[in-house]
């Protein structure tokens, strides 16, 4: 099993010499249809996007349509904020829900769990049983949720997406793009509730029974990336392994969305460093009046 850790603090080893090469590559300011024929990060992933304070640095196949994974979940957790949520309400776990597949927190039948337990589960973790405990209890059926999440992506700007699972899982005629993720994931960050959830490293919830239950975030930036605040983590085997990051220092903002990204844990951080040195370089051009 690949140490996700020892990756990163590797990674992190070389982002001096990165972030020096970055500094040449860096021309922030494209429009959002253009690349150039020097991108470092061509191969990296099936599509991706860097954005520095806004404009994008890097990016490519923006608009192919491609399985979102479990990045849906933002969309999942704005909807669920949107209608009538009440954190503390207790929540009573289904064998549907409980027998879902991986990623679990290990949710049982019959467990009783606060709303607010279940989406920290659901945004840091990636679980699909607390997920499924809170769509079921917030529309009853999946097709409900997801017209729900639909007419929310459209009122986002998502005009070429199409959601039918909450959860993420693979479906037929669901898509979405690294341009309407990029819009989804500032619109979730941007909600305070989900922004304090998905900068924690660990966490732990307890059912009404008294059993206690702790996870770690999926998103294994956080800790080893300076700067990094979340954002969301997903896999499937048609979406890939996929990632949404974003990064904040000195006052600049970088995003990351990775969509089928075999490397991401190792291509995630320099794209931030390259991000970050791009935003120096400009600050630079400034100062200097050129």
């Amino acid at each position: 099993m690949i140490d996700t850790g020892k990756l990163l603090r590797t990674s992190l080893a070389v982002l001096m010499l990165i972030g020096t090469a970055s500094s040449a590559w860096a021309r922030p300011h494209h429009t959002h249809h253009e690349t150039y024929h020097h991108d470092p990060y061509r191969s990296s992933a099936a599509a991706y996007a860097i954005v520095v304070d806004g404009d994008l640095l890097w990016g490519h196949n923006l608009d192919a349509h491609r399985e979102p994974a479990s990045l849906t979940k933002l969309l999942t957790a704005l909807v669920l904020l949107d209608s009538n949520w009440q954190p503390d309400a207790v929540l009573t776990v289904s064998r549907d829900a409980a027998h879902t597949t991986p990623v679990r927190v290990g949710l049982h039948t019959g467990d009783r769990v606060r709303a607010e337990d279940a989406l920290t589960a659901m945004l840091m973790h990636s679980a699909n049983d607390a997920c499924m405990v809170l769509v079921e209890h917030a529309a009853g059926t999946l097709a409900t949720f997801a017209a729900r999440m639909n007419a929310r992506a459209a009122q986002l700007g998502m005009h070429d997406s199409h959601f039918v699972h909450p959860c993420g899982y693979d479906a037929v005629g669901q898509y979405s793009t690294v341009h309407d993720l990029l819009r989804l994931a500032k619109a979730a960050h941007a909600d305070p509730r989900i922004a304090r959830i998905v900068e924690q490293r660990r966490a732990s919830i307890t059912t009404e029974a008294g059993r206690r239950l702790t996870f770690n975030s999926t998103n294994h930036l956080l800790g080893h990336m300076p700067g990094v605040v979340g954002l969301k983590t997903g896999y499937t085997a048609q979406a890939g392994r996929c990632l949404i990051a974003l990064a904040e220092r000195s006052g600049h903002r970088v995003w990351v969305v990775l969509l089928d990204s075999r490397t991401r844990w190792w291509v995630a951080p320099r794209m931030l460093a390259s991000g970050f040195a791009a935003a120096s370089r400009e600050r630079a051009h400034i100062v200097a009046g050129t």
